[in-house]
C-alpha cells in the first residue's frame, strides 16, 4: 500500500476500496442456489451492478454526481448561514445525521448483503467509537468554521489536513510519501498559512474552528486506517457505525449549546425557501458519503480523489462571487491560487505513481488492501 500525498486538502492512501474486492470476491464464493434463493439474488444482483459498471457513461456519471454534490452541500451549508443568517449549526448537523441514519437503515433493512452492512455488536462499537468520536469532531467544526469563513478561506484552511496526516503516518507507522509529493503538500500548507495571515476580514474563531476541523479530521482519517484494518468491515460497515455511535454525541452536544431552547425565535423559520435549503443540506450530506462509496467502488479512490480536486476550483469561484462576502486582495488571492495550484500538483503526481504502480504490479496475489478506502479519499480532499 502506498501512501500518496494530496478532508480537505488533498492527502490520499491510494489503493483499491476494499468494498471492491469484496464485491468480487462475493460473486466468486456466492452459494450456488437457485434463481428463487439468496445465492441466485446475489449474483443477479451483482451482474446487474456490473453492467451498469462496464457501461462507459456510468462511471463518469457517478464521478459527475459525486463532484456536484460536493459543490452544492458546501454552498447550500454556507447559504443556510449567510443568505439566511441562521447560527443554530449543531441543528444543521443533527439533522444531516439524522437523515443519514436514515438512509443507512433503510439501505440496511432493504439489503444488507449487497452493501456488506454488519449486525450491530458492542465489542464491535467500542473499538470503533474513537473513528465516530473524530467524526462527530470534524462534523461540528465544519459547520461552525463555515459560519466565520468565506468559502475560498475555508478551502484553503483545510488543506493543512493533509500536512497533519503526513506526519500521523510518519509517527505511527514510518510511511513518508516521495519527495516530490512532501514537497506538494507543503506548498498547499503554505499558500493556505499566507491566505490566513493575508486575509483582511481575520477572524479568530473561525481559524480556531477550520483548524480544529482539520486536526480532527486527520485523527478521522488515522482512525479509519488503523481501525478499518483491525475491524475487517468493509466501508459501507464502517458508515454504518459511524452514523450510530456519533449520533448520541450529537444529540449531547445539540442539548448543551441551548440552541432547541431559542430555534423557536428564528425569523425564518417558516420560511419556505430556508425550509427548501435546510432540507436539502441535510439530505446532500447521506448522498454525498454514498457517492463516495459509489464512485470508489465503480472507479477508483485515486479518480475520487482527482474529482475532489476539480470540485475545488469550482467551488471556489463559486464562492468567491454568490455570497459577496470575499473582498478582493492580490496576496491573498494569489496564496489561495498557490494552495490549489498544489493540490493539483499533488494529484498529478498521484496519478503518475498509481500508473507506474500499476504497471509495475504483477503479482498475482497482492495483499488485501486497507479498509475505508473510500471515505478517505474524499475526506483528504476536503469533503
Amino acid at each position: 500500500r502506498l501512501f500518496h500525498v494530496p478532508p480537505a486538502g488533498g492527502v490520499e492512501f491510494c489503493r483499491v476500496s476494499g468494498s471492491t474486492t469484496r464485491s468480487r470476491a462475493a460473486r466468486n464464493t456466492a452459494p450456488k442456489a437457485g434463481i428463487g434463493g439468496t445465492g441466485g439474488k446475489m449474483k443477479a444482483e451483482a451482474s446487474v451492478e456490473q453492467r451498469y459498471s462496464d457501461m462507459r457513461w456510468f462511471p463518469l456519471m457517478v464521478a459527475a454526481a459525486y463532484g456536484i454534490v460536493s459543490i452544492t452541500i458546501t454552498l447550500f451549508n454556507k447559504a443556510i448561514f449567510s443568505v439566511y443568517n441562521f447560527k443554530f449549526p449543531m441543528i444543521l448537523f443533527v439533522a444531516q445525521m439524522s437523515f443519514s441514519l436514515l438512509f443507512v437503515q433503510a439501505m440496511k433493512y432493504y439489503n444488507p448483503e449487497k452493501y456488506g452492512f454488519p449486525n450491530f455488536e458492542w465489542k464491535m462499537a467500542k473499538k470503533l467509537l474513537p473513528m465516530a468520536m473524530g467524526w462527530w469532531v470534524y462534523g461540528i467544526s465544519g459547520v461552525i468554521a463555515l459560519q466565520y469563513l468565506n468559502v475560498p478561506m475555508f478551502s484553503a484552511f483545510r488543506r493543512f489536513t493533509t500536512l497533519i496526516v503526513m506526519v500521523g503516518e510518519y509517527k505511527l507507522r514510518g510511511r513518508l510519501p516521495p519527495r516530490n509529493q512532501q514537497l506538494a503538500v507543503v506548498t498547499m500548507s503554505l499558500g493556505a498559512a499566507i491566505a490566513g495571515l493575508t486575509d483582511v476580514q481575520f477572524s479568530l474563531p473561525g481559524y480556531f474552528w477550520v483548524l480544529t476541523c482539520a486536526v480532527s479530521t486527520a485523527l478521522y482519517l488515522l482512525f479509519i486506517d488503523k481501525l478499518g484494518r483491525e475491524s475487517g468491515l468493509n466501508d459501507f460497515g464502517l458508515l454504518f457505525y459511524n452514523n450510530l455511535l456519533a449520533f448520541p454525541l450529537m444529540i449531547g452536544s445539540l442539548v448543551a449549546s441551548g440552541e432547541l431552547d431559542r430555534i423557536g425565535a428564528y425569523a425564518r423559520l417558516h420560511d419556505p425557501s430556508f425550509q427548501m435549503f435546510f432540507v436539502v443540506s441535510a439530505v446532500q450530506a447521506f448522498l454525498l458519503n454514498f457517492l463516495i462509496f459509489m464512485c470508489t467502488r465503480v472507479n477508483s479512490p485515486l479518480i475520487t480523489s482527482i474529482t475532489g480536486t476539480i470540485k475545488d476550483l469550482f467551488t471556489n469561484i463559486l464562492g468567491m462571487t454568490l455570497f459577496g462576502d470575499f473582498p478582493f486582495n492580490l496576496v491573498n488571492m494569489m496564496s489561495i491560487v498557490v494552495c490549489f495550484a498544489g493540490s493539483v500538483w499533488y494529484s498529478r503526481l498521484k496519478y503518475v505513481a498509481s500508473m507506474e504502480g500499476k504497471a509495475a504490479a504483477s503479482a498475482p496475489a497482492p495483499e488485501e488492501p486497507a479498509k475505508g478506502g473510500a471515505e478517505m479519499a474524499s475526506l483528504e480532499e476536503g469533503n
